[in-house]
């Protein structure tokens, strides 16, 4: 790998890593300052704490979020960091996987930036750019975690991260597929939920520390020649 491309794929693989980092660290923040009523992560939606506003009844659920502004500037810093990664670490992949894993990559970067700028609760019909949004980034993001799994052998990377790469995405579409179909009376939903946001994001801090290992290790003939 030349220079520029080694750095392209260092700052890439750190897109994909500081996007999923921040993105759960600033969801805690913001669950826990929503004391009154506690906020449950198997209830609740992760969308419930990006809704501003005094405390209001959302399809059944009582909402409070003192810090949604922190819950959205999450959702809109994922999908710029996974734009902005994929599009970096595009050198990794080739033919149509090398397009998909772009396209599906700035799907999901838009559908979440949409769930950033317009929250759940949003009035005057622009609901639907939220839950569109929603849409788009869960099922794109586990999209474009497949193609790298499919794709990871010509990537080099490790057998193990192959198998998590298929392995992830497809416990993500069961997760949804369990809220769509009411499992758990709606009381888990927020649970369900979270397995199809949660299996990308544990993908993405996966792929970003394997690809940036792969780019900071040192060559073997360096090594070698170093005494290594």
């Amino acid at each position: 790998m030349t220079a520029p491309n080694r750095t392209r794929v260092i700052v890439g693989a750190l897109a994909f890593l500081i996007g999923g980092l921040q993105y759960v660290t600033l969801e805690a923040i913001a669950a826990a300052a929503w004391r009154d009523p506690v906020y449950s992560y198997t209830y609740n939606y992760i969308s419930d704490l990006g809704a501003p506003g005094a405390e209001v009844v959302y399809l059944g659920r009582d909402i409070h979020s003192p810090l949604a502004a922190v819950m959205n500037t999450a959702f809109v810093l994922e999908g710029l960091l996974v734009a902005l990664g994929a599009i970096l670490l595009m050198v990794l992949l080739h033919g149509v996987a090398r397009w998909a894993f772009v396209a599906f990559a700035l799907l999901h970067a838009v559908g979440i930036v949409l769930v950033g700028f317009f929250p759940e609760t949003v009035g005057g019909g622009l609901g639907v750019f939220h839950t569109g949004g929603a849409y788009l980034a869960i099922v794109f993001s586990n999209l474009l975690a497949l193609t790298v799994g499919l794709s990871a052998r010509r990537m080099a990377l490790p057998a193990w991260f192959r198998v998590t790469s298929l392995a992830l995405p497809v416990l993500g579409f069961a997760s949804e597929a369990a809220l769509f179909s009411g499992l758990g009376d709606g009381r888990l939903d927020g649970l369900w939920e979270r397995g199809g946001v949660y299996s990308f994001t544990v993908f993405q801090i996966l792929f970003g520390l394997v690809v940036l290992a792969g780019a900071t290790r040192k060559p073997r003939r360096d090594r070698v020649s170093s005494g290594l």
